[in-house]
């Protein structure tokens, strides 16, 4: 695909909503250069780029849908299945399913999806974990109730693990993709927030109201370590870990 991008569409892309308004130059000739070696069209709605603000400017992210990334993997003849989905993996290899967890009403913790690539003749997983809230933190912290995450947070955290997996067993195609559904992530905003204040995003009462749903140390264990902002409420932590081997002790 040979795409030059000059001011006619330029400004049409723009008026579509595919490349930002005032782009700089540089950034549009390299996202033109991003279309060409990926063969996508982003008058075809294939790939878009996406602005964002961090604490050093303005950043651009190239885009694409999940099933385009998919897509450019089976192109490669290497692609060879992706495994279902598995919520709150832990060591031990127990997981949940998104039907066990919106049974107990409770947002997933991690995603993990295994991706296969053919390598040599051989059949290779390629295994990623993406935690939701490093994905969606406003989510997690109740501050966002229209995001799509918080309706559809299975559909959209399993989106994120399998775009990690796609990107570890097809860097060579895949390499400064993204899709949409990780913008949290590539902006940081979860460190963002903790640096500027590290317990605001999180009501106590309902932390505790949302542990109280746990009957699992090492679970607990886990959604403790999941952000690095419950380091803030440790002792309420530990105090749902007594209450949890007390209940044990005593059935």
């Amino acid at each position: 695909m040979d795409l030059i991008i000059n001011s006619d569409k330029l400004q049409t892309l723009t008026d579509a909503g595919i490349i930002p308004a005032n782009t700089p130059p540089a950034q549009v000739q390299l996202f033109a250069e991003a279309c060409r070696q990926h063969s996508l069209s982003p008058f075809k709605k294939e790939i878009y780029l996406l602005s964002y603000n961090t604490r050093e400017g303005t950043r651009y992210a190239t885009i694409v849908g999940i099933d385009g990334l998919q897509q450019k993997a089976a192109r490669t003849g290497r692609f060879a299945g992706v495994d279902q989905e598995q919520y709150d993996l832990l060591s031990n290899g127990s997981f949940k399913t998104s039907a066990e967890l919106a049974a107990e009403k409770r947002l997933p913790i991690s995603c993990t999806v295994t991706v296969y690539a053919i390598i040599g003749g051989v059949r290779c997983p390629f295994t990623a974990t993406a935690l939701f809230a490093e994905y969606y933190p406003a989510v997690v912290s109740g501050k966002d109730t229209w995001n799509k995450a918080a309706t559809m947070p299975f559909n959209m955290i399993a989106k994120c693990a399998r775009a990690k997996a796609l990107r570890m067993a097809f860097a060579d195609e895949l390499a400064g993709l993204a899709i949409e559904e990780e913008k949290s992530a590539y902006e940081d905003k979860t460190i963002a927030a903790i640096e500027v204040n590290p317990a605001s995003a999180i009501d106590a009462d309902e932390l505790r109201g949302q542990l109280e749903l746990i009957t699992d140390v090492d679970r607990l264990r886990t959604v403790y370590k999941s952000d690095a902002k419950y380091k803030q409420f440790a002792d309420i932590f530990s105090q749902r870990a007594e209450a949890i081997r007390a209940q044990t002790i005593e059935a």
